[in-house]
């Protein structure tokens, strides 16, 4: 409501002066003309021409008019002047009457210069090529500028757009239509520390992503957004919905205990971007991360550096690449300007129970339970079939309907609902410019009680100060709330499941009678470690308040044509306050429990550079850089733990008797010096070498300097060769080699000493914090980089190919290694282990069908496949354990020599004909010992984007393809244990009735053993010992709660998958609807994201469900469904 207010107050103030700007008010007394035309040209729609030099002999003027037309204000200014004037269009030409020739070599050139979609473009920078004459367009998009002399060419240039030469000859007119850089292959990006360069000058793979590309489906999260859109960056979530975190993993793993993102830099100041809390094996929830608090509307670009070379110049923080976020700025604009950005999306469940049996229901050996007692205590699906019984009793001794309910698990949640709405301001000239933004963003999410609300503020502008002197300055807050995350892996609380382990005929809407009149909890299951889910969303509860600034001044310096200084200081801090709560009688926590965890984050850093660019001669280019940095990072974390409630239901830490308080306080600084020099031959041979040398707190004196070196190299053929270009329009060759790094941890070197909360004698007491051994010879971890590539470009730019290939070795990786329990500690750091990442990333950008002014069609397919070894670990470590699935058996581990991702767990017993061997009691064998029964990692990820536009509509879609990896489902090992997989049928029908005649013998006082078995039950395939086949039946139930117990192996699936990862509809409406208005622009979309899996190998899960954003991806349990977005956007430009 509030974001509406301000739209429609500023289309008031904007419609108010349209209408009313033919109409001049003027008063003044000897003046001079010029400020008496810039009054009236305030008070218009017209610009002035005229040179300031010319004015100089003009009449005072007297004047004091109200109300009266542009002509009439025009003719009292001019009376008696040495000047005339006409009109031409929006502009007034100013003239001398008595200079014949000059008028007759002066000349007005005017236009209009617009997008490939007819849209006028404002701000566009126009300037006369070899001359300091320039304009810049109108709101409206059109320009004046005055001309003398023969042979002129206008230069055209706007940020995303590339530049534009025109001859002028003898018109006066004329119009240009500016192509988006994306669509052109010698643009200019943003490099390591902001630094932009022509693309054909880098000899290392760089990938961009516009703007639109993040903003354009309603994703709240801006780096989920880029899933399927660059090759060889992996992105994932956990299923904890918009306020999870997002796992980045560029080019594969280098880190066995680290995080393996990128760094983030968001227009030159590195962001904070730590997960702040994630679920392990015991439970937990995601806290999210830092880039989760960045508004996406205000994203002008993203560039991701993958290779050494691209990001040396970040030194030991681009161990896994760098990822540079440009926002949006009010560079190049004139006036003021003011945008809306609304999307409106509903979210619903894209997950089902596909394979969920619909025969049988609650009970056992095709029994119900047969009193209110025994059916609180079962709740698997091994009863009779449905259709033998109309009612069964639960657990309040109510006879309840037996039938399979459709649907049940869906019913628990609801539509959820998310509104993210943006207004920003923008202004300036040619010599200041600011943007002003405010977003919010509204969400109710699909788990009841759950959901969030954000705000962000966001400002930044530039000014020219002197014509030597710019300063640019940002700032940002950010401000967010968010209600109940929901309870992750094998958590108590986690919903999922608690909903998955229902029988089929058990309604999910009988739970909301969670607790007794008293207040205590009713276990429905019997079973401890599964809360009610009901329970959990109103008797548990998390909360957490985030505040987020920013903000960065920069100093530019111009010293002259050929040298230029900067200077830089940026800061980014947040405070999270996280609160869990759970109440008197809450299953595992029954005397109540309270969690705060109180996190504060700074990082500051300070920045200067020199430099230096000079063409030598015609052929020869130099340019140089020498920079240095200073960081400083500080955290301080204080948990505090409340346990045995004194009054249920009361959030107040006061409210418990025991009280655990533990502060952390890490701390870190890096210092760096940085420099670079490229040469050019004739614009199509670069040689550009770089380093940077930093030294680190975290590590010992000694080994705390280090030096990163890189060089590549750049080679235009299509330029350097007089190659045709009917075909080929475009080839270039690149190649780099460079070397990163990372540092340690905080208090890795040395013992940690901290207080333990708790006192003695009135004296608080210390401990050595922490059961690793600390190192004081470690040494950071080293990546040396090389890769080669081609950009290649053929039929007029119709298609463009970028195809690389890397091979990256990391050495000294750091890990905890597991010690001997003599020591006193469970692990020690050393260097321990060396990785390999090698791989092809191809991108492939086509435009198959190009109408003029008509139909347009663009395709874009990206592939990438890595290699990822564990070349080597440390002389008494034969594998590293990354991830383990606590009581499931299965574990992930890095295995010296092996692909990285191995998951182990214990498979059947085969022949060498690959039979599972059986024993006697009919139950399959398994192996002594666990083995290799998958792979985590994918064997290749791949985006296909298609884009179709036809005038004002445009239709893009996005299809988010991986090819293999292993995904150990816990959630349908539970579904075979319990009875509830499709799986599970065979075998029921038989053994029912075998156990029923073992009952009615028993009843009889006859001996159950006597009853003829006769091969019914449950026949695995397979053979014998013996190696004959497998003849003897067992209870189905008795098969797969032994399977499911024993064999992790046959719950290994294919993780990949195919999906269909969001899809755009807009309709900008026509220049001639909105010409009339106060309004440059409108765009209305129907917007998707994740509407469909188009296919996928696991079942009743989503493929994409993971434990954490860990390292040990691969493993699933008690996963929520996924979520599909649907809705619609709004984009008004003012």
């Amino acid at each position: 409501m509030k974001l509406t207010t301000i739209l429609l107050i500023c289309a008031f103030v904007k419609a108010s002066a349209t209408s009313f700007a033919q109409h001049i008010t003027l008063s003044t007394t000897n003046g001079t003309l010029e400020s008496a035309l810039k009054k009236i040209s305030e008070q218009s729609n017209h610009d002035f021409l005229y040179s300031a030099t010319m004015l100089k002999n003009a009449k005072k003027v007297t004047i004091n008019v109200k109300n009266v037309t542009l002509e009439e204000a025009l003719e009292l200014c001019f009376r008696n002047q040495p000047f005339t004037y006409s009109l031409t269009s929006n502009t007034v030409i100013v003239k001398n009457k008595d200079n014949t020739a000059v008028i007759k070599q002066m000349r007005i050139v005017s236009g209009y210069v617009r997008n490939a979609d007819g849209m006028t473009l404002p701000g566009v920078s126009v300037r006369l090529k070899g001359t300091s004459k320039s304009a810049v367009t109108n709101e409206r998009g059109q320009y004046t500028l005055e001309l003398t002399g023969e042979n002129n060419v206008l230069s055209f240039s706007f940020l995303g757009y590339g530049i534009q030469e025109v001859s002028v000859g003898n018109r006066s007119t004329i119009d240009v239509v500016l192509v988006e850089r994306e669509e052109i292959m010698d643009n200019v990006v943003v490099t390591a520390l902001g630094i932009q360069r022509q693309k054909r000058s880098l000899g290392y793979a760089v990938s961009d992503i516009s703007g639109d590309e993040v903003t354009g489906f309603g994703e709240p999260n801006a780096i989920s957004a880029m899933q399927g859109k660059v090759a060889g960056v992996n992105i994932s979530n956990t299923t904890a919905g918009a306020t999870g975190s997002s796992r980045v993993v560029i080019r594969g793993i280098r880190e066995l205990q680290g995080s393996n993102q990128p760094l983030y830099v968001i227009d030159g100041i590195p962001a904070v971007n730590g997960n702040i809390g994630s679920a392990d094996q015991n439970g937990g929830f995601d806290l999210g991360d830092g880039l989760a608090d960045l508004n996406p509307n205000d994203i002008e670009s993203v560039s991701v550096l993958k290779g050494a070379s691209a990001a040396v110049l970040y030194g030991s923080r681009a161990l896994n690449g760098v990822i540079l976020i440009t926002t949006k700025s009010g560079k190049g604009k004139k006036g003021l300007g003011i945008e809306y950005n609304s999307s409106l999306t509903t979210d619903h469940i894209s997950t089902r129970l596909d394979e969920r049996q619909k025969v049988y229901g609650q009970g056992t050996n095709g029994l119900l339970p047969k009193d209110a007692t025994q059916a609180g205590n079962i709740t698997a699906n091994w009863g009779p079939r449905y259709s033998d019984f109309n009612t069964i009793i639960q657990r309040d001794g109510r006879e309840r309907p037996y039938n399979y309910l459709e649907n049940n698990v869906q019913n628990f949640f609801r539509t959820g609902v998310t509104a993210m709405n943006t207004v920003s301001l923008t202004g300036g000239n040619e010599n200041h410019n600011l943007r002003f933004s405010y977003s919010n963003v509204a969400n109710k999410d699909i788990i009841p009680t759950s959901g969030y609300d954000r705000n962000n503020f966001s400002f930044r502008g530039e000014s020219k100060i002197t014509e030597r002197l710019t300063l640019e300055v940002k700032g940002s807050l950010m401000n967010e709330k968010v209600r109940n995350r929901p309870a992750l892996t094998d958590d108590v609380n986690n919903i999922g499941n608690g909903l998955i382990g229902l029988a089929g005929n058990f309604d999910q809407a009988w739970l909301q009678h969670f607790e007794n009149e008293d207040g205590t909890y009713i276990n429905y299951t019997g079973n401890q470690y599964r809360a009610n889910p009901y329970w959990t969303i109103n008797r548990t509860r998390n909360d957490s308040k985030k505040v987020r600034t920013g903000g960065s001044a920069n100093l530019i310096y111009q010293i002259d044509d050929n040298w230029s200084a900067m200077a830089s200081a940026g800061t980014d801090f947040y405070n999270f306050e996280f609160t869990n709560f759970y109440d008197l009688h809450t299953p595992t926590r029954t005397g109540g429990q309270l969690q705060l965890n109180d996190l504060k984050v700074r990082e500051d850093n300070f920045q200067a550079m020199v430099n230096f660019n000079k063409e030598i001669n015609s052929a020869f280019t130099i340019g140089a850089m020498l920079g240095g940095n200073i960081m400083k990072f500080n955290r301080e974390q204080t948990i505090t733990m409340g346990n045995e409630i004194i009054s249920p239901g009361k959030m107040l830490i006061t409210n418990f008797r025991e009280l655990l308080i533990q502060p952390l306080h890490p701390r870190k600084e890096i210092q760096s010096v940085f420099g670079n020099v490229e040469l050019g031959y004739n614009n199509y041979l670069f040689l550009n070498l770089q380093g940077r040398n930093d030294w680190s707190s975290t590590l010992p004196k000694g080994n705390n300097a280090y030096f990163y070196p890189a060089a590549d190299l750049s080679f235009v053929l299509s330029d350097a060769f007089d190659i045709p270009s009917s075909v080929l329009n475009y080839a270039k060759l690149r190649t780099s080699y460079g070397q990163v790094g990372s540092d340690a941890d905080p208090y890795k070197t040395d013992f940690l000493y901290n207080l333990t909360g708790q006192s003695m004698n009135g004296f608080p007491m210390g401990e050595i914090l922490g059961d690793v051994i600390p190192n004081a010879n470690l040494k950071p971890q080293r990546k040396n980089s090389f890769e080669v590539g081609a950009d290649l470009s053929f039929l007029k730019n119709r298609i463009h190919l970028d195809v690389t290939y890397y091979n990256e070795v990391t050495n000294d990786v750091l890990l905890d290694v597991p010690v001997p329990s003599p020591t006193g500690y469970a692990r020690a750091s050393l260097n321990a282990a060396k990785l390999k990442n090698k791989g092809v990333e191809m991108l492939l950008k086509t435009t198959p069908v190009s109408l003029e002014n008509s139909f347009k069609w663009d395709l874009s397919f990206n592939f990438a496949k890595n290699y990822n070894t564990v070349v080597d670990l440390s002389d008494n470590l034969e594998a590293y354990t990354v991830a383990e699935a606590r009581w499931a058996g299965a574990t992930i581990i890095a295995e010296k020599g092996k692909p990285f991702g191995t998951i182990l767990g214990r498979d059947f017993q085969k022949d060498d004909a690959g039979n599972i061997i059986h024993g006697s009691d009919g139950k399959p064998l398994y192996t002594d010992g666990p083995l290799a029964i998958g792979n985590s990692l994918p064997n290749w990820t791949g985006g296909l984007t298609n884009s179709f536009s036809y005038k004002g509509v445009e239709f893009r879609a996005t299809v988010d393809i991986r090819k293999g990896g292993s995904l150990f489902s816990m959630t349908n090992m539970m579904m075979y244990d319990n009875g509830s997989h499709l799986a599970t049928l065979e075998g029921r029908d038989s053994w029912n009735e075998y156990y029923q005649e073992r009952r009615a013998a028993e009843d009889a006082g006859s001996d159950p053993d006597a009853v003829d078995r006769n091969g019914r039950g449950f026949i695995g395939v397979g053979v014998n010992e013996n190696g004959e086949p497998n003849d003897v039946a067992i209870s189905p139930a008795e098969y797969w709660r032994h399977v499911s117990e024993h064999v992790p192996a046959s719950f290994v699936y294919d993780g990949g998958y195919i999906k269909l990862r969001d899809v755009g509809i807009s309709y900008t409406l026509p220049q001639s609807m909105v010409k009339r208005m106060p309004i440059q622009s409108v765009s209305i979309g129907v917007i998707g994201r994740n509407l469909w899996i188009m296919r996928k190998n696991v079942p009743n899960i989503d493929p994409e469900s993971n434990y954490n954003n860990g390292n040990g991806q691969g493993f699933e349990y008690g996963s929520l469904p996924g979520r599909r977005s649907i809705g619609f956007n709004l984009n008004v430009r003012f």
